[in-house]
């Protein structure tokens, strides 16, 4: 079926984290493995909508929108982190009791991923982590281009920016992180916008992005994260992605012992909803390459 905003939320629940509500989409299957979905910045657990029904097919699958993002709560004084991202995708995989888990995360989930695994090789974690796969985020700082806007809502401007933060302003940067051959709808770009304005949440929007270049003072935990990892992993990379794409794919293959790396023409920064179908095939082709059963 073809998913929109009003049939998303429908479908999902909320759960308890802190005090605050966090939005979930849950579909069960028991005897499958389970995926759990990590969106990126500045949108929702939505961005996996195009991929979902056929994924649900053949895996458990549970899908988060974070902390000041989405449907969920949106506190603008609250201090966002990536730790903190963390703590709540943890407190949702055990709410759920679930033991076994695959990640797939894009954009600010790839940062999120990292810090599980990182918890992980410390034995801090009450589930287990089988493998992960990563889509176009700043693994390593070190080659990540930000846009001057992001660096912009970071600084002591940021709040000002978001006061003029209209639909014409939000759909051109958004655009720009497309590739010119899959370019997003209007209705698309109505409908991120109209999340993004969901429980005042422009005005999250700022400490949001200072989050993500804190994380990068964890730079070397984190990628050691990634070199030490024991599970199978894969990269899907736009190439075509400003932030994040083809270097950071060339990056991740000078780093990484072993790498797994899916290069994708034709796509920038928005791999499901750009190339869905492309990428649900790497996922399940991946998933199989290892799994057997759960």
């Amino acid at each position: 079926m073809k998913h929109t905003l009003q049939t998303w939320e429908q479908q999902g629940n909320y759960s308890a984290f802190k005090n605050y509500k966090i939005f979930y989409k849950f579909s069960p299957k028991p005897d499958s493995p389970t995926i759990f979905l990590i969106h990126g910045y500045p949108t929702s657990s939505f961005d996996w909508a195009k991929i979902w029904d056929t994924l649900k097919d053949d895996y458990q699958l549970v899908a988060i929108d974070l902390l000041g993002l989405g449907f969920s709560d949106k506190p603008n004084r609250y201090v966002y982190s990536v730790q903190g991202h963390a703590d709540q995708c943890i407190s949702l995989l055990e709410e759920l009791q679930l033991q076994n888990i695959h990640l797939i995360g894009h954009d600010l989930g790839v940062g999120i991923i990292q810090e599980l695994l990182d918890r992980q090789q410390k034995k801090l974690l009450s589930f287990q982590i089988k493998s992960s796969v990563f889509m176009n985020g700043s693994l390593f700082p070190e080659v990540y281009r930000p846009r001057l806007i992001q660096k912009l809502m970071a600084s002591f401007v940021g709040h000002i920016i978001t006061t003029f933060l209209s639909f014409r302003v939000f759909s051109k940067n958004m655009k720009n992180m497309f590739d010119q051959k899959t370019q997003p709808s209007h209705l698309d770009l109505q409908q991120w916008y109209q999340l993004l304005n969901i429980n005042e949440g422009k005005k999250s929007l700022v400490q949001l992005n200072r989050a993500i270049f804190e994380r990068f003072k964890h730079r070397d935990r984190l990628v050691g994260a990634l070199i030490n990892s024991q599970i199978p992993m894969l990269l899907i990379n736009g190439k075509r992605d400003p932030n994040s794409g083809e270097h950071m794919a060339q990056r991740y293959k000078e780093i990484i012992p072993n790498p797994h790396v899916i290069e994708l023409e034709d796509c920038g920064h928005w791999t499901p909803w750009e190339q869905p179908s492309r990428v649900e095939k790497e996922i399940k082709t991946f998933l199989s390459s290892f799994l057997t059963t759960n």
